[in-house]
């Protein structure tokens, strides 16, 4: 429906998509070129020309990044501010469950953030050379990026185009509570304690990895503060469900987390989530790092680099722990340390 995009948000989701694809295109284009004919230990007009435009492109995916995140939170905040309009919807979850594609277009924002920031730290260790020796596999990298980039920008119209105001959307305490419900109840016994642990031990062990990387940027550290945090991101899942929303709500049966955006939940899902994908992309980037070590031919340069890295990520995954932690604490406090669970069996 045309009409959607009279909302502005729906309206500047759609633009933001709109600029980075454009940016990102135009910054394939002379990553092709670059690929057939950079020669860096010739000192040509053409040379020349070709590392003026490197540095433009480079510049173009830094401001395609800036959007990129700023779509991503422009896909969530609008989904939050249309619950209202649709009958039947709590939260963000009954919008995006309301079309076939809201989920999808979701995943696709998150996926093409995480793409061009990678892409941005490979573009910075880059930079640090004294010669350009990763302008080739950051360009040919780019182009990997292109079809991200590209399938949200699909994704975000059919997202805004799908969305249908007369329809009665699926609750989230009736759809999703239920069927994550289903889950633990058929999953082994001490199925959420597990859950936590792993996250809360993981999410600990990217901070020290992190730690240790910072004060000795070795291989095995950075790789596993990558490894770490991906299996931190994907155990927050089910602690989140199970564990943190029931929690910041006082229920055990709701467990919804697109609900902890919203002002009755204190709005701890901004920050909760933001620090997650935070925490988990700079985990990720330092093993990149590592990664490229040899390529670069500059291990000190990126050793450096490592280290600034590192305090950020530790920091990310300090303040997503604390959070967590709020409203688990909060109720324990409240309730004299009565377990929201045990008290209601």
């Amino acid at each position: 429906m045309l009409t959607n995009l009279l909302h502005p948000l729906l309206l500047l989701r759609v633009v933001a998509a709109l600029v980075v694809a454009v940016l990102v295109l135009v910054g394939a284009r002379v990553a092709w070129q670059v690929l057939l004919r950079w020669q860096i230990s010739r000192a040509s007009e053409g040379q020349l020309y070709l590392e003026r435009r490197a540095e433009l492109v480079a510049t173009l995916v830094q401001g395609a990044l800036v959007m990129t995140i700023a779509g991503l939170a422009l896909t969530v905040l609008a989904a939050d501010r249309l619950a209202p309009s649709i009958r039947g919807a709590m939260c963000a979850y009954g919008v995006f469950g309301s079309t076939p594609t809201g989920f999808f277009a979701l995943g696709t924002s998150a996926a093409s953030a995480a793409a061009c920031a990678l892409w941005v730290v490979l573009h910075r260790l880059d930079l640090r050379l004294a010669t350009p020796a990763l302008t080739r596999r950051k360009f040919l990298a780019l182009l990997f990026v292109v079809p991200l980039v590209l399938t949200d920008l699909v994704a975000q119209l059919r997202f805004v185009l799908d969305l249908d105001f007369t329809v009665v959307a699926s609750c989230c305490s009736t759809s999703l509570d239920g069927t994550v419900a289903a889950v633990e109840r058929a999953a082994p016994a001490g199925a959420r304690d597990l859950a936590s642990g792993v996250a809360l031990a993981a999410a600990l062990g990217a901070v020290l990895a992190a730690l240790f990387t910072r004060w000795r940027p070795i291989a095995a550290a950075a790789y596993a503060a990558g490894a770490l945090s991906l299996v931190a991101a994907v155990a927050a899942v089910p602690a989140v469900l199970w564990v943190v929303a029931p929690y910041a709500y006082e229920s055990p049966h709701h467990l919804c987390p697109f609900c902890l955006l919203r002002a009755d939940a204190g709005g701890l899902g901004w920050p909760l989530f933001a620090s997650l994908f935070t925490g988990t992309l700079l985990g990720v980037a330092l093993a990149l790092v590592e990664s490229q070590k040899r390529a670069s031919g500059a291990s000190a340069e990126a050793a450096a680099m490592q280290r600034g890295l590192a305090r950020w990520a530790a920091a990310a995954w300090l303040l997503a722990l604390v959070l967590a932690a709020a409203p688990v604490v909060r109720y324990l406090v409240l309730s004299g340390g009565v377990s929201l669970f045990g008290a209601h069996g």
